[in-house]
């Protein structure tokens, strides 16, 4: 059988102004040779395409046209060998691709690519791959997993549909119009830089004895077109550079702003090592300047040493860092952990580094059979993301990871009454061995807390790589929690996949949210209730899926992610860490 391949998806816009740029920026559209196959041979490859190697050709058709007589026709009746056919002109930065497209019968799908080159890999390839499911649904692909940009019907069978996929001159992303109307964005395939686009592709799915017919006319790839954003609520700025380095520098995950002489500065603490639980080490810098320019402060890093931590401004003004991983404490029956921490007052200039524990009310298991402190095992929990500060001081702290039979993650919540130095599992979020049988399932984890403007407090947790995100809900101050229920946004309900999400409050009460995988995309719940969310926004496409963000005011935030991880194939070349502006409009 063959391989599945990506399929076709909607574009979310990508708008900014003043430092911000818009992600359709690029030149006036220069008119494009439009194939019509009306000077074509039946039969026929259209001239100046080819069949890929062990693909079956798609010919002109005298079938059926667009208000004309012929187009091409992707006629994929075979289970073994696959109908292909690409076309290669001038490589260009960017580009617009449009073409009327008829499904005649659907069981299976079609697929779109925009062939160009990446960064560092020779030879042209697929650098945007969009497919058409059977029920009309478009998606995209990143190289790991399909994701959907646009619900089924989109591109109906039995009518013409004109597409248009919009590439900005940076080839960051493409911007999918189907009649005119723009129904998502994707990215490219792989964390590379695409570096050109030189062509495009169109492939049946069909498998005998229901085959794939769809029907291709008025085909063209022009230059690049600058096309107004679309209604999104956040516009994305460019990245600057934070860290370039041939050995990992990867997923920053913690930031936060304290006041200085004349301004603010930016706090960031990112990881200088692989993602194992064996690794260890980050490097800790600021920004004056609202992001755009980063010195290094590993001489006043709290815990340099530490995989990761979490910082922390509390309402004194003082910063907590809470080190991600713990550290079973010997003769405890594996029911207390070791949990390091440190506190400055002064702005992150210097800090006291402390040793406490936490402790739990069932014996843990390691969250992983290596660890970073040779000798002493991984605690049964690592702890994400900021704390969150109660109105009588208490400090609650996300976790996640096993007792010690737990098959799959379990999500709690940490409470402390010492200022973050020690502290007790108070609950358990969500555990559910059995809530999925996907292969990537992991159970709730990576959960971000953060109190609405109802009062409640409301958790977004993962529950693996592509799948939901879930959502749960305390009345009682994290006591007790409601039924987690899956997340989904937009006003038609759409599923919020998502890893590593990210949660804040902003003053005017809207809640902001970040989630990873595809790329790193937000949403806004503007009442601030987490119950309504715009549909993910997405802000960045080429990256491990884990990041942070830091609001800086009402209207402005900066989003933190990377080019890929250790794990990513290829690997980045460089690796890097970035900062982009993001404006809620």
């Amino acid at each position: 059988m063959r391989s599945p391949r990506p399929s076709l998806l909607p574009v979310t816009a990508l708008a900014v102004a003043g430092i911000l740029t818009t992600l359709g920026a690029g030149v006036a559209m220069a008119t494009p040779d439009i194939r019509t196959f009306e000077d074509e041979p039946v039969g026929q490859v259209p001239a100046g395409c080819v069949t890929p190697e062990l693909a079956a050709p798609a010919e002109v058709s005298d079938l059926r046209g667009y208000r004309s007589a012929k187009s091409l026709r992707i006629n994929d009746q075979s289970a073994e060998t696959m109908v292909r056919v690409a076309c290669s002109q001038p490589a260009q930065q960017g580009g617009e691709l449009s073409f009327q497209v008829y499904p005649n019968t659907l069981p299976n799908g079609f697929g779109v690519d925009l062939l160009g080159d990446v960064r560092d890999i020779a030879g042209e390839r697929s650098v945007f791959h969009l497919s058409v499911t059977a029920d009309g649904a478009v998606r995209w692909w990143d190289a790991w997993a399909w994701s959907q940009l646009a619900p089924a019907g989109t591109i109906p069978v039995g009518r013409w549909s004109e597409v248009r996929l919009v590439v900005p001159q940076d080839n960051s992303a493409v911007r999918v119009f189907v009649d005119g109307d723009e129904v998502g964005a994707g990215g490219p395939v792989g964390i590379r830089q695409v570096t050109s686009i030189s062509g495009f592709e169109f492939a049946g799915f069909g498998t005998a004895p229901t085959g794939d017919e769809v029907f291709v006319d008025d085909v063209g790839l022009g230059s690049a077109v600058d096309v107004p954003p679309g209604d999104v609520p956040f516009v994305t700025g460019p990245p600057t550079v934070i860290a370039e380095a041939p050995t990992a520098v990867q997923m920053p995950n913690t930031a936060v702003l304290v006041p200085r002489e004349g301004g603010s500065r930016v706090l960031l603490s990112y990881p200088e090592h692989h993602d194992d639980s064996a690794s260890a080490g980050n490097e800790y810098v600021y920004s004056d300047d609202g992001g755009q320019t980063w010195t290094s402060a590993q001489a006043s890093n709290p815990m340099p040493d530490a995989p990761s931590f979490g910082l922390t401004r509390l309402r004194d003004g003082s910063l907590l860092a809470v080190n991600y991983h713990t550290y079973m404490v010997a003769g405890s029956d594996d029911r207390r952990a070791e949990v390091d921490s440190a506190v400055s007052t002064d702005n992150g200039m210097t800090w006291t580094r402390r040793a406490g524990s936490m402790t739990a009310p069932e014996p843990m298991r390691p969250i992983a059979d290596v660890t970073d402190r040779p000798g002493v095992p991984l605690g049964g929990f690592v702890l994400t993301h900021s704390v969150l500060e109660q109105d009588d001081g208490t400090l609650l702290q996300a976790g996640y990871g096993y007792y010690k039979n737990d098959p799959k993650y379990r999500q709690i919540v940490l409470a402390s009454t010492d200022h973050g130095l020690n502290w007790t599992l108070r609950t358990t979020v969500a555990y559910d061995p059995d809530l999925s049988d996907a292969p990537s399932y992991e159970g709730y984890c990576e959960g971000a807390i953060e109190r609405t403007a109802d009062g409640s407090l409301l958790i977004v947790m993962r529950t693996g790589s592509y799948l939901q995100s879930y959502t749960s809900r305390s009345t009682d101050d994290g006591v007790t929690w409601s039924e987690p229920e899956p997340m989904t946004a937009g006003q038609d309900d759409e599923p919020v996949a998502g890893i590593y999400p990210t949660m804040t409050r902003l003053a005017n009460g809207a809640l902001v949210l970040l989630v990873g995988r595809p790329g790193l995309s937000m949403l806004l719940s503007r009442d601030g209730t987490g119950t309504n969310w715009t549909r993910p926004t997405t802000v960045d496409y080429q990256n491990s899926a884990n990041g942070t963000f830091l609001v800086l005011d009402d209207e402005n935030l900066l989003v933190f992610g990377d080019r890929g991880p250790n794990w990513g194939r290829p690997t980045p070349n460089p690796y890097q860490v970035w900062a982009r502006p993001v404006r809620i409009s």
